[in-house]
């Protein structure tokens, strides 16, 4: 997973290269070292009401690919 083309605040689309689960919508945030944080729209409020979805994704992952909403 790249993530150079991304910049904060932007919506992004996160999809498993297998195909194993579906696609999930939300906002890249930062890098913090090797990992991409991204709010995803599928997860706020999962685990309460004050969980506002934070994923961690690691940046070297082969598993995702990260895409900017509306690129095809």
């Amino acid at each position: 997973m790249k993530t150079s083309h991304l910049k904060p605040n932007q919506r992004v689309v996160i999809t498993r290269k297998d195909g194993s689960r579906p696609p999930r919508h939300g906002v890249f945030l930062r890098r913090d070292r090797r990992m991409a944080v991204f709010c995803i729209d599928e997860f706020v409020g999962v685990r309460g009401e004050d969980d506002n979805g934070l994923t961690s994704i690691s940046i070297n992952s082969k598993d995702f690919e990260v895409t900017a909403e509306g690129e095809s």
